[in-house]
Formats: structure tokens, sequence, C-alpha cells
């Protein structure tokens, strides 16, 4: 019986140093100041183009991260109104795309800090052409965007508020 006592504390402090040494290995998490490099959501983008392009229901607002959802809903509810005045919505609704010339490639991830908590914020840039089809139309639309992605509950959200890379200039008096 002592022995099998001394075995399991033996056991128990070995499984601890390890738990320590590995503790300190990993402490700190990553050693270079560089982010690691997110790759870009390019399915989620694609949906986010068709539903901002088109504005036909408010499935746009959920592309949005909470804060922000208020305000494009009601930007949605206007844009419908006006494209059921003029006819346009019921085109848009059957709407359908093709974005295999459009390129879509994260330029950069920073940590950013949102309510006081560390998230992940990356910087996509979309460029190249889509195309829109509707009724016996086929529109091309070009792309040059970037576009500001926050991480929020492992999920990407479009922010248009934050943004990391943002250069401000601050007025200074001699």
């Amino acid at each position: 019986m002592h022995n099998t006592v001394k075995f399991t504390k033996v056991l128990l402090y070995s499984i601890l140093v390890l738990f320590l040494v590995g503790s300190l290995i990993n402490c700190g998490g990553s050693s270079s100041s560089a982010p690691v490099q997110a790759e870009a959501p390019k399915a989620m983008i694609q949906d986010f183009l068709s539903k901002q392009e088109t504005m036909i229901d408010k499935s746009l607002v959920d592309f949005y991260v909470a804060d922000e959802q208020p305000f494009v809903a009601a930007v949605v509810d206007r844009a419908i109104e006006e494209k059921k005045a003029t006819g346009e919505l019921e085109k848009l609704q059957n709407a359908s795309f093709d974005f295999s010339n459009l390129k879509i490639t994260v330029i950069d991830s920073k940590e950013a800090y949102v309510h006081d908590e560390p998230t992940t914020v990356i910087k996509v840039s979309v460029s190249g052409t889509y195309s829109m089809k509707h009724e016996n139309n086929t529109e091309t639309i070009p792309a040059d965007k970037t576009i500001i992605l926050e991480q929020v509950n492992n999920q990407w959200k479009v922010t248009e508020k934050l943004n990391p890379w943002k250069e401000y200039k601050y007025n200074s008096k001699g």
C-alpha cells in the first residue's frame, strides 16, 4: 500500500512539473509582435456583397456587429421603400451573382479592444469585378473595397466604426 501511495505522489508531481514547464514555454503566447494572419472568409464576404448590392431584405443587418445593426436596419428599410416605389425590388429579389473574377484577401490583422475586451480585427481587400444578373440584364460591378471585420463569438462581423488602421490627426495649438 505504501508503494501505491508513493507511486501516486510521484505521478502527480510529474504531471504538475510537466504542466508548469508547458505553461512557461507557452507563457505570453506568440513571441512575435506580428499578429497571426487570418484567412479571408470568402463565402461570407460574397454573401455580404450580394446583400449589400441588392438591399432587398433585412438579412444584411446580420452581417454587422450588434452596435451598428440599428443604423443598418434603418438604411435597409429606406432602400426597400425606395425600390418598392420604383418597381426595382421585385427584379432584385431574383438576382444571382458571379464572383469568379473577384479577389478577396486579408491585408492585415490586429487586436483591438471592444467594450474593454480584446478582439481580432481583420482588414480585407476586395478587388476585381463581379456580375449581378436579374431578369434579362447582367450588370458588371467593379469592386475596390476595404472591409473591416471584427471577430464576435468566433464569427466575422462587418464593422464600419472600428478601424484600428485609421490614422487620427490631432490639431495642436501652439
